[in-house]
């Protein structure tokens, strides 16, 4: 039993959980492609919300830039629209990082990246 307490003491603590990025836009808000290439290297999960969108439009070069930027993302997504009404969402494009148990949210399109992923340590 004294070896596997040294054993965890000199192990030290426990590497920090990776956080993950959500991130939300919608074809009408500002480009978000800058909050996606900042987010590059972390765990990235692109949310698209679409309250009415008739397609007889052609699409925003933001949102097009956006897509673009996010890697892919799904067209019907259940889950992210969950996620943006729990956390209230309600400015676009917003991020979301979740580390652990916690969460921190900011929006807008000059949003600091960094210094949301920084709140979420």
């Amino acid at each position: 039993m004294r070896w596997m307490v040294l054993a965890a003491a000199l192990a030290g603590p426990a590497p920090a959980e990776e956080p993950e990025a959500w991130v939300f836009f919608s074809p009408d808000s500002p480009d978000a492609s800058r909050i996606f290439r900042e987010l590059e290297g972390h765990r990235v999960r692109p949310v698209l919300l679409v309250e009415r969108y008739a397609g007889k439009r052609a699409p925003a070069p933001a949102f097009l830039a956006s897509v673009r930027a996010s890697g892919g993302l799904r067209v019907v997504d259940e889950e992210g629209l969950r996620e943006a009404l729990r956390l209230g969402i309600r400015e676009l494009p917003a991020l979301a990082v979740r580390r652990g148990g916690r969460v921190h949210v900011a929006a807008g399109s000059r949003l600091d990246v960094k210094e949301v992923l920084g709140c979420s340590k």
